[in-house]
């Protein structure tokens, strides 16, 4: 590899003799070279990456565009094709010379975080690449929706797609206030979401019960969960018995379990949406398992410290390594490979034995974090069984209906 110069061919498979990514970049941060040039396979070229800055740049952008699947060789739209109709007016300037007095005024007292700024940069890097890096002038509606086009068309999906229509129209919106743009291409193409109730909807099936008793197979088991490593051990079980969602119990501090009325539950102060904050009874199962023994081991540690120490936050929570392994690893070495069976299966199976037991629909809901526990009325004659007891006593009565039994002691 020459010291001076480096002409990488971007492709989405390495070619036999080919430098990875993760070898350029090594390469470029041992200074064997300073020059770095990539040649896109829809024949755009980023060139004279020169500088720490560049790099950064760089990698932010190739590997946010490798990961949504924009890289791959198709036809660009031409600039004909999306030529704007009325050029405005002055001295033409370049769309990515524009955008850094925004990030830099973003980036003064903390009005975006590190994580947002650099969502933005990927964002606006990509769609200079995919227009030939257009001046403001030549930024239109057409082009907007062609930009948004191209991204249904890869793996984007629609959380993601809107994200990135809003960075490109906050700084429209941010543009026009400054005199870089006379309108805002971006406002009002955003993909219309489902309703609030279908996104409550888990797109994972439940397990068998075959499925359950091969997974907690006492021969099996203990293996993956590996000693030392209490998050692999108690996680899926929890899971199993409360519903909950990975990052739930992933996330969950010593703290977050708790006792009143002498009834052990985990408290939910924050998760997926406003309805998640809420408590979980321990189910029978977990009460009688050495579960409450740990929590008193790590208590004693650190009282309000994290329950599973060894995960660390990443931008996705805390489950990500523990799915990982559970998936991949654990389902796979046990020949179970349908796709809809995962680590949030779990979840899926709490909720839908309840139901075929006939648990009373809210109370699930209140459980599973698809109703407000505070919404759900004791004097109802739903609840007619529960009249003069406590929410949470009845919220352990549900909890403990449900009658999966494992062969394996925990």
């Amino acid at each position: 590899m020459k010291a001076s110069a480096i002409n990488w061919q971007w492709s989405m498979t390495k070619r036999p003799g080919e430098p990875s990514v993760s070898d350029i970049l090594q390469s470029f941060e041992r200074g064997e070279a300073r020059k770095f040039d990539v040649d896109l396979p829809n024949g755009t070229r980023l060139t004279n990456i020169n500088t720490d800055d560049d790099l950064r740049r760089a990698k932010d952008f190739m590997s946010h565009a490798e990961s949504i699947g924009m890289l791959t060789p198709a036809e660009r739209p031409s600039r004909a094709a999306v030529q704007p109709q009325e050029a405005r007016k002055g001295p033409p300037r370049p769309f990515y010379k524009a955008i850094k007095p925004y990030l830099a005024e973003k980036a003064k007292g903390d009005q975006n975080d590190p994580k947002t700024l650099r969502d933005k940069e990927a964002t606006y890097a990509l769609f200079a690449v995919q227009f030939d890096e257009p001046d403001m002038s030549m930024i239109d509606k057409a082009m907007a929706v062609e930009f948004k086009r191209q991204l249904l068309q890869s793996a984007a999906g629609a959380d993601r797609v809107n994200k990135k229509i809003g960075h490109l129209s906050d700084f429209f919106a941010w543009a026009i206030g400054n005199g870089e743009a006379e309108h805002n291409p971006f406002e009002g193409i955003r993909i219309s979401k489902k309703s609030k109730l279908m996104e409550s909807v888990e797109s994972y099936e439940p397990f068998t019960s075959a499925e359950i008793q091969t997974i907690f197979d006492p021969k099996t088991y203990p293996g993956y969960a590996m000693a030392g490593k209490p998050h692999f051990h108690w996680i899926p079980f929890l899971m199993l018995y409360t519903g909950a969602r990975p990052n739930e119990v992933a996330s969950l501090r010593v703290d977050q379990v708790r006792n009143e009325q002498g009834i052990d539950f985990i408290a939910l102060k924050a998760a997926k949406n406003s309805n998640s904050i809420r408590k979980i009874p321990l189910h029978a199962a977990i009460r009688a398992s050495g579960f409450l023994a740990y929590v008193a081991q790590q208590r004693q540690r650190d009282p309000t410290g994290q329950l599973f120490p060894l995960l660390v936050a990443g931008k996705n929570g805390y489950a990500k390594n523990v799915a990982r392994r559970f998936n991949e690893n654990y389902l796979l070495s046990l020949k179970i490979t349908d796709p809809t069976h995962r680590l949030y299966s779990f979840r899926a199976t709490f909720i839908t034995r309840l139901s075929e037991l006939n648990a009373n629909t809210a109370m699930v809901m209140a459980i599973v974090g698809h109703f407000e526990q505070t919404a759900v009325n004791l004097s109802s004659p739903h609840f007619k069984n529960y009249q003069g007891t406590k929410l949470l006593s009845a919220l352990r009565d549900t909890v403990d209906l449900f009658d999966v039994k494992l062969t394996m002691n925990f």
